[in-house]
């Protein structure tokens, strides 16, 4: 089967995966990322067929030449890029590129199926795909730790606070009570959002807080951190087949 390598350059960190076709043999994730990594990687896997580039900051050169030097024929998603999934948004060319790839990765995995696809990284996008594979528009919050760094900085009182640690229901002093509220805030936007789809709908959650947001709901939800890497395979595949 085909060796493929995703790379997903985000606000906070760097996640490489390498693809034996559709599935993720190895993942690295860092917040910088290092040519020697990849190289080490395809040591263990063998020298790659296809390869893809995404980043929400703009092109890193470090990273992409990386990535060419190890497959010439790379792809870098672009907002011209040709798509497998349609999209049904005002304006497609500011829409984030790892919230594309992560509705093509709802698509690919969950075919025919609507999803509310939730990533929450550094901000927490709230994404709608409908069984007919479009995507069709979605919200954008802040993230566990710009909400606490918020919180610190736009009072006089209210200390730093970790992201990680004891999540009462209700706060028991101010740290847990930032906490909570920061974290249960976004499960009780994620419970809002779930309420407005019919209840055959899936949830998809991704992204670094997914495993600590995902016990504090009420109802089933996928967590699924290749998501974005899965809909980059697909954007990938896509385009070698057209």
């Amino acid at each position: 089967m085909p060796l493929y390598a995703s790379i997903d350059q985000g606000n906070t960190a760097t996640k490489l995966t390498l693809w034996r076709d559709t599935q993720a043999v190895e993942r690295i994730v860092s917040k910088d990322f290092a040519a020697d990594r990849l190289a080490a990687a395809l040591a263990r896997h063998g020298s790659l067929d296809g390869a893809v580039y995404c980043s929400v900051r703009g092109r890193d050169d470090a990273h992409w030449q990386a990535l060419l030097a190890a497959c010439p024929h790379a792809m870098e998603l672009t907002h011209a890029t040709p798509l497998p999934i349609a999209l049904n948004y005002a304006t497609p060319h500011t829409l984030g590129l790892d919230r594309i790839a992560a509705a093509a990765g709802a698509v690919a995995a969950y075919p025919g199926r609507r999803c509310l696809v939730v990533d929450i990284g550094t901000a927490v996008t709230y994404d709608l795909v409908g069984p007919d594979a479009a995507f069709h528009g979605g919200n954008i919050a802040p993230g566990t730790g710009m909400r606490l760094r918020a919180l610190h900085a736009f009072t006089a009182a209210l200390p730093e606070v970790s992201s990680d640690g004891p999540l009462p229901e209700w706060g028991e002093d101010t740290a847990t009570a930032m906490r909570c509220g920061a974290l249960r805030g976004i499960a009780g936007e994620l419970s809002h959002y779930r309420s407005l789809l019919p209840a055959d709908s899936l949830v998809l959650l991704t992204g670094g807080r997914a495993g600590t947001i995902a016990p504090l709901l009420d109802f089933s939800v996928i967590t699924d951190h290749d998501l974005v890497g899965k809909g980059l395979i697909s954007i990938l595949k896509h385009n070698e087949n057209n």
